[in-house]
């Protein structure tokens, strides 16, 4: 038997559903991307997962409608506007190359438009994006160790090991073995979010999974930690 079954709908598009013996609910994920993923506990059928789909398109389709409205104002820039990041900001400027260009001016980062640039022009909105990208990469490396280290040395958690990458879906991660990954992205994001995702990845080397116990340890440490994972779904990942 499969543990995987990817069905297109009309109104809320693709939705994989993955098997995972471990699960005891049916689940529904919804990346900063706007990919649908359901987790399937190994006692129910896909036919039963796509019914409690079927429940739930409502809030999925507000949910996909709200990721597509943010990541159209946050990735669409234009002459004249700045891009804010933890220790200063990107500026976005006119320019009279053929291709969009980042030079260091006075200590600070200049992006320059291409010179018929259109925003509607997906593929010069994607060059713009990977510029500022690839300044978020650089920026996150030099910052975020640091940020990671306080964080642990402030609540006393260890972890083995750092690594700051470009990461599309999900702003951190922490391994089996206390490995910890965060997304360049975070950079873009305002201090507390940073801090909370640092956090949060520091609890997982305690609690491997999104437990009730997880989810308690880390308000306990952190008090109004779940409204910041609200607030977190409002940004788009950079990266």
């Amino acid at each position: 038997m499969k543990n995987e079954k990817n069905v297109n709908y009309k109104d809320i598009g693709s939705v994989l559903y993955r098997k995972n013996n471990r699960a005891r609910n049916i689940s529904i994920r919804i990346n900063s991307q706007g990919e649908v993923k359901v987790t399937v506990p190994g006692w129910c059928t896909f036919h039963r997962a796509e019914s409690f789909v079927f429940e739930k398109r409502s809030w999925i389709s507000s949910k996909l409608l709200k990721i597509e409205r943010n990541t159209r104002e946050n990735l669409v820039w234009k002459a004249g506007e700045q891009l804010v990041y933890r220790t200063g900001v990107i500026s976005i400027l006119a320019g009279e190359g053929e291709q969009a260009k980042i030079l260091v001016e006075n200590g600070k980062y200049n992006l320059y438009l291409p010179r018929d640039y259109s925003s509607d022009n997906k593929a010069q909105s994607e060059e713009v994006k990977e510029l500022l990208a690839r300044i978020g990469l650089r920026e996150a490396k030099r910052q975020l160790p640091l940020v990671l280290k306080s964080c642990a040395e402030r609540y006393k958690i260890s972890y083995e090991h750092l690594t700051v990458r470009r990461m599309r879906t999900r702003w951190g991660s922490c391994s089996s073995r206390n490995r910890i990954s965060l997304s360049s992205a975070l950079i873009f994001l305002p201090e507390d979010l940073i801090e909370y995702v640092c956090l949060h990845e520091l609890v997982h080397t305690v609690h491997k999974n999104h437990s009730p116990a997880f989810w308690h340890a880390l308000e306990d440490l952190l008090p109004g930690a779940l409204h910041l994972r609200k607030k977190l779904r409002d940004h788009t990942i950079i990266a």
